[in-house]
C-alpha cells in the first residue's frame, strides 16, 4: 500500500487488477463482504485511472481499511473454504463434450420409398457406416427398440403414422438425447421444419433438392459424436478461479491447461492447440482483449472460440470484447452449468465452422490450404523442439481421367469420395487427410517410421485395389492408386519436404503406377 505514494499509473493498474482478483473470488466462493470491499476498490482505481491518476489522502486511507477489512475477513476463515466438486459441478450438465463413442457407428433410415432409402444409403455405405432401413413407423420403432441409432433420418409422413411420432421415441429412449436426428419434407413447408424441432429433430431439409445438406449435417454430427476430447486453453493469472474453471470443464469432459500469465500464452498456444479459449480480461503485464487480438491475427485461428470471463459486467466491457474477437462475455461468478453449457455450444458451432471453412466438399477432407497449414505446424514443432519421426504421403488416383471418360464424372466423384472414405476408416484421428490437387491427397502420418508409413499405405492400396465401383449404367469396375513418401529430416522446410514426396510420386507413377515409393 506505501506504493501509493508515488501516484503512478502504472501502480494503480496493478492495485485494480488485485482488487478485481479479489472481486471476483469473492463471488465465486460466495463470500459478498469479500465482494463488496474488493469491488468499491477497483471502482475507485478505475476513475483514478480515467481521471488525472492521483489518489487523495482519503482515498489511500479508505484503501487501508479495505485492507484490514479484508485481512480480518480471511483471518476470520470467511474466504478460506475452497469449493468442493459436488459444490461446483452440477450432477448432470449437457454440455456437447463427447463421451466414449461405439466402435461402430449406425444410421437408420425411415422412408416408404426404397428409391430414397436407397440414395440416401449410398453415400453412408461410401463412408462405411453401416446402415438399417425401414419403411413405417411401426418398423422403424422395433428397429430403434433393439438399438438407438447414432443417426436418424427420417420422413415427415409415413404411411402409418408421421415421422414426428418417430423422433419423439427415438428422443425418449435411453441415449436418444445423443443421437443425430433429421428430418426429410418432400413439402419443404415451415410447419414441417417448426414441427421436425418441436418433436426434437436436429434439423429438417427438403428433399430431393437438399439431400447433399442433410447428408453433410448427418456426417458432421456423427463426427462430433466420434470425436478425441477438446481442448480447453484457461488463461487466468488468479490461480483460484484457474482451479475453478479446471474442476467445471474437466469434470464435464474436456482437456483443461492453464495458462498463468500472457508472456507463455504463445508457447501454449503451439504446444496445446487448444479448441477454445476461456480468457480473464485484468492480466498481468497486457489484457484479455489484447491477447484476444493477437489470436484473432492469425488466420489459422479465424474460427477459434474465444469466451471472456471477468467480474467486469459493464455494457464497455461487452463491446471492447466483442471488438476485440471474443464471442461469448460471461460474467463473475457465472454457474458451473452455464460456463459448461456455453463452452459446449461455442465448441459444436466452431466445429461446424471448421467444416465449412477448412474442408474440400466432396470427399470431406481438409482444403489443400489447410492441409498445406498443417504440413507447417508440423515442420514448426520440430524446429521448436524434438517431435519424433513424421511421414508426408501423396496418394494419385491412376488413370482418373480414363474413368471419367469412360463412366462420367459421377462415377469419378464417387472413387474420390470412397478412396477419401477409406483412408478416414484406416487411418488414426490424428493423422492429417486433405485433398492436394484434382485426383491427390495429402496424408500426414505423425510418429511414424517412414518403414511403417510405407507398410501402412501398401495395405491401403491393396484393399482400395480390390473395391469394386459401379458405374451408372451398372458396369463394375476397380481403380488403383500411386503414392510418394517423403520422411521428415531435421531443418527441412515444408516447401522441400512437399517436394521430395511428389517426386516419389511421380517415380511410383513412371514406374508402372499402382505402388508405392518412398523418398531417397
Amino acid at each position: 500500500m506505501d506504493r501509493l505514494d508515488r501516484g503512478l499509473a502504472a501502480t494503480l493498474a496493478d492495485l485494480k487488477r488485485h482488487f478485481h482478483k479479489l472481486a471476483g473470488a469473492g463471488a465465486t466462493y460466495q463470500r459478498p463482504l469479500i465482494s463488496t470491499l474488493a469491488r468499491e476498490g477497483e471502482q475507485r482505481c478505475d476513475e483514478l485511472l480515467k481521471g488525472d491518476g492521483r489518489p487523495t489522502t482519503t482515498d489511500v486511507d479508505r484503501w487501508r481499511e479495505i485492507r484490514g477489512l479484508l485481512a480480518q475477513a480471511f483471518d476470520e476463515g470467511i474466504a478460506s473454504a475452497a469449493p468442493s466438486t459436488s459444490a461446483v459441478v452440477p450432477s448432470v450438465v449437457d454440455t456437447g463434450a463427447p463421451e466414449a463413442a461405439r466402435s461402430t457407428l449406425d444410421v437408420l433410415l425411415v422412408d416408404d420409398n426404397q428409391e430414397t432409402r436407397r440414395l440416401l444409403a449410398s453415400v453412408l455405405l461410401h463412408e462405411g457406416i453401416p446402415v438399417r432401413e425401414a419403411g413405417t413407423c411401426a418398423e422403424a420403432r422395433a428397429l430403434i427398440e433393439q438399438r438407438v441409432p447414432d443417426g436418424l433420418m427420417v420422413d415427415v409422413r409415413l404411411p402409418d403414422g408421421s415421422g414426428y411420432a418417430v423422433v419423439e421415441f427415438t428422443r425418449q429412449m435411453p441415449d436418444g438425447g445423443n443421437a443425430a436426428i433429421l428430418m426429410l419434407s418432400a413439402a419443404g413447408d415451415f410447419l414441417d421444419l417448426a414441427e421436425a424441432i418441436h418433436a426434437g429433430a436436429d434439423a429438417c431439409y427438403t428433399k430431393p433438392a437438399e439431400i447433399e445438406a442433410a447428408h453433410r449435417k448427418l456426417l458432421q454430427m456423427l463426427e462430433r459424436s466420434q470425436a478425441e476430447v477438446s481442448r480447453i486453453l484457461v488463461v487466468e493469472d488468479d490461480e483460484f478461479h484457474a482451479a475453478f474453471a479446471r474442476t467445471v470443464l474437466e469434470s464435464a469432459g474436456y482437456l483443461v491447461d492453464v495458462c498463468s500469465a500472457p508472456r507463455y500464452f504463445s508457447e501454449r498456444m503451439a504446444t496445446f492447440q487448444p479448441e477454445l479459449l476461456l480468457m480473464d480480461v485484468n492480466l498481468p503485464e497486457v489484457s484479455g482483449y489484447d491477447l484476444a487480438r493477437l489470436v484473432r491475427q492469425q488466420e489459422q485461428h479465424a474460427a477459434l472460440p474465444i469466451i471472456f470471463l471477468t467480474s467486469e459486467a459493464e455494457m464497455e466491457s461487452r463491446i471492447r470484447a466483442a471488438k476485440a474477437g471474443g464471442d461469448e462475455h460471461l460474467t463473475k461468478p457465472v454457474h458451473p452449468a452455464l460456463l459448461a453449457s456455453a463452452v459446449g455450444a461455442r465448441l459444436e458451432r466452431a466445429r461446424f465452422l471448421k467444416s465449412l471453412l477448412y474442408r474440400d466438399g466432396l470427399p470431406r477432407l481438409l482444403t489443400h490450404a489447410s492441409f498445406m497449414e498443417q504440413v507447417q505446424q508440423a515442420v514448426d514443432r520440430r524446429a521448436r523442439a524434438a517431435s519424433g519421426p513424421a511421414s508426408l504421403v501423396l496418394l494419385d488416383v491412376d488413370h482418373f481421367k480414363k474413368i471419367n471418360d469412360a463412366h462420367g464424372h459421377q462415377a469419378g466423384d464417387r472413387v474420390l469420395a470412397t478412396l477419401a472414405a477409406s483412408l478416414r476408416q484406416h487411418l488414426r484421428r490424428t493423422d492429417v487427410i486433405g485433398r492436394y490437387g484434382g485426383e491427390e491427397f495429402g496424408v500426414l502420418l505423425d510418429q511414424l517410421e517412414v518403414d511403417d508409413a510405407k507398410r501402412l499405405i501398401t495395405r491401403l492400396l491393396n484393399e482400395f485395389a480390390a473395391l469394386d465401383h459401379a458405374a451408372a449404367d451398372g458396369q463394375h469396375f476397380r481403380v488403383t492408386f500411386s503414392a510418394g513418401i517423403a520422411a521428415y529430416k531435421p531443418g527441412i522446410e515444408r516447401h522441400a519436404w512437399i517436394e521430395a514426396a511428389d517426386q516419389a510420386l511421380y517415380a511410383a507413377k513412371k514406374s508402372g503406377r499402382n505402388r508405392v515409393l518412398v523418398a531417397p
